[in-house]
């Protein structure tokens, strides 16, 4: 049987070695982090058996990450050990109300932190009344260039979903600026992410999806704001929450993202599952992919989490996949044929063709890239996957 995992968060490396070598020597498994916004990267990418944290942190505090821990619905029942110099009643009580479950005064001896860990984790498992709530699967679909079709193949995509699984799937316009997915769907915008974000509450599940639009095909839309100047209400920290609150509700959720590298779109990156990278047979999105492709690890997203679709692949430009490989130097995953004027002319009804023209080579290939996309994260397979059609 595998030991408890512990992430110890303390920026002193000498303390910070000193519990590592405790509580191995327990036998637990130990992990470390220098700092809260770090730890809460490891917390929610991989969450541990329990966490041990100190109250004085670079950045924010021990007692700011305890609430954000608890704040998600992922996490809200993790162990918390609070380790802190301060031994008056007063620094207890705040590490309490922040969501610490124990409260640890330096100095201590060895064998008393074993004990408090041990006795927390039995205690939680004790009183821990179900399994935790499965998290639904996060698509990004991003383009580095505007104009290659980034939105379209997203709306398309989040309906494949919906048609091939029957399951609940949400698409995030996060083209805060200029997002477009209103109008694909023909949906009114009569409620957008601005509503959730100017309630000056904290953001809860029920109303993140009092704000959800649902379309004739049940798939449900989070839209972008209305006017463009409202786009500045929206913070990192605003999209991580409601990302978070639509995977535990949501099977699927697929985020139309912005051409930027801002901290909202680089958000959205943090929680993805996955991250379809769009592409036309042309100069410019081609060289601005290789610099995306570059930079992926730096801007946190993962290079084997990463696909590559190729709009317009027939286009007759001058620009073969083979040439596009060599220069990005990965294979195209997923080449999608022009849709042509009956993808612009449902578009400009707000039809989308994936529910007008099924058997259109362009929906063939949607449902296929969906199909694939549900296998690569553990869905559940349809029972007649399309096949690519070539057009």
């Amino acid at each position: 049987m595998k030991p408890p995992t512990l992430l110890i968060v303390d920026d002193d490396d000498s303390v910070a070695e000193m519990l590592e070598m405790i509580l191995r020597n327990a036998g637990y498994e130990v992990r470390r982090s220098a700092s809260g916004e770090e730890a809460l990267q490891q917390i929610f990418k991989a969450p541990p058996d329990a966490l041990i944290c100190d109250v004085l942190l670079p950045g924010i505090d021990g007692y700011t990450l305890c609430k954000r821990v608890r704040q998600h619905p992922l996490t809200k029942t993790l162990p918390i050990l609070m380790l802190t110099a301060q031994g008056d009643i007063s620094a207890k009580i705040a590490g309490f109300e922040a969501g610490a479950n124990d409260y640890l005064a330096k100095p201590f001896e060895p064998p008393e932190l074993v004990y408090r860990v041990k006795n927390l984790l039995t205690r939680i498992a004790s009183e821990a009344p179900s399994a935790p709530l499965p998290r639904g699967k996060i698509i990004a679909v991003f383009g580095a260039k505007g104009g290659v079709g980034k939105t379209t193949i997203a709306v398309s995509l989040a309906l494949a979903l919906r048609l091939r699984t029957r399951q609940r799937v949400v698409i995030v316009d996060a083209d805060l600026t200029f997002g477009d997915v209103a109008v694909h769907l023909n949906i009114a915008p009569t409620r957008s992410i601005v509503d959730i974000v100017r309630s000056g509450e904290e953001i809860e599940r029920e109303m993140v999806n009092q704000v959800l639009l649902t379309h004739p095909s049940g798939l449900q839309a989070l839209l972008a704001p209305p006017r463009p100047e409202e786009a500045e209400l929206v913070s990192p920290d605003h999209m991580l929450r409601i990302l978070d609150l639509l995977a535990v509700s949501a099977d699927y959720v697929v985020v139309d993202c912005q051409t930027s590298y801002d901290d909202r779109t680089l958000s959205v990156f943090d929680r993805a599952d996955h991250v379809l990278l769009v592409i036309t047979p042309e100069i410019g999105p081609l060289k601005n992919t290789s610099l995306f492709l570059g930079l992926a690890s730096q801007l946190g997203v993962n290079p084997q989490a990463i696909s590559i679709v190729l709009n317009r692949a027939n286009s007759g430009v001058g620009i073969g996949v083979s040439d596009i490989e060599r220069v990005l130097r990965r294979k195209i995953n997923f080449p999608v044929v022009s849709g042509g004027q009956p993808v612009v002319t449902a578009v400009n009804r707000g039809t989308p063709l994936i529910l007008e023209q099924p058997k259109h080579p362009f929906v063939q290939q949607i449902l296929y890239l969906s199909d694939q996309l549900i296998k690569q994260l553990g869905g559940k397979t349809p029972a007649q996957p399309a096949a690519p059609a070539t057009g």
